[in-house]
């Protein structure tokens, strides 16, 4: 992350990252046997993997880099002669291919606010979402059912108890008279 930020500080031509691995990968090695370097990916692609579980880049280092268009170099220090992941602007994809990577996060909790009384009706998103705000609790993932019968939220498991009292408490009304389900 230090280096991101003094290379955006003086304008690098590029940013070198030397670590153990060459480069980022389609999936984690130890999970996938067959998990391939990536040649080539995006700023946006390489903050989405690294946030998701790609252990090779600290997310924020990404940022200061992408800011001024400096392009970053994942090699590695025991394999110097392997080719590495280019990260810059652009990413140019194998013909056919529209999967770069999958990536994982462990200990993860889905809450699901559910009820025919959300169909339709403005404002249970921003309510759900201040509920879980006002414990501090960080939303990961966020679905919703096109019917909007449902909003599902990803959070740590570690919060789940937390954020089933706080949602139950802001939607007291809506599960007192059965718009909504009391979260599981």
């Amino acid at each position: 992350y230090t280096a991101a930020i003094y290379a955006a500080a003086v304008n690098a031509a590029a940013l070198e990252i030397w670590t153990d691995v060459s480069g980022m990968m389609t999936a984690d090695p130890r999970l996938v046997q067959n998990a391939k370097i990536i040649p080539q990916i995006s700023y946006q692609e390489a903050m989405e993997l690294s946030h998701f579980g790609a252990k090779i880049i600290y997310p924020p280092t990404i940022q200061p880099v992408m800011d001024r268009g400096i392009p970053v170099w994942v090699k590695n220090t025991f394999a110097p002669q392997d080719n590495g992941t280019l990260i810059e602007q652009y990413s140019q994809q194998d013909a056919g291919s529209t999967v770069t990577g999958i990536s994982s996060i462990n200990k993860i909790a889905l809450i699901s606010l559910e009820g025919s009384g959300m169909v339709g009706i403005p404002g249970f998103s921003k309510r759900l979402f201040e509920a879980l705000a006002s414990k501090k609790i960080n939303v990961i993932l966020i679905t919703q059912s096109s019917s909007e019968h449902s909003i599902c939220a990803g959070i740590h498991e570690d919060d789940a108890a937390a954020a089933k009292e706080a949602v139950d408490e802001a939607f007291v009304h809506e599960i007192g008279s059965k718009k909504v389900e009391p979260l599981m």
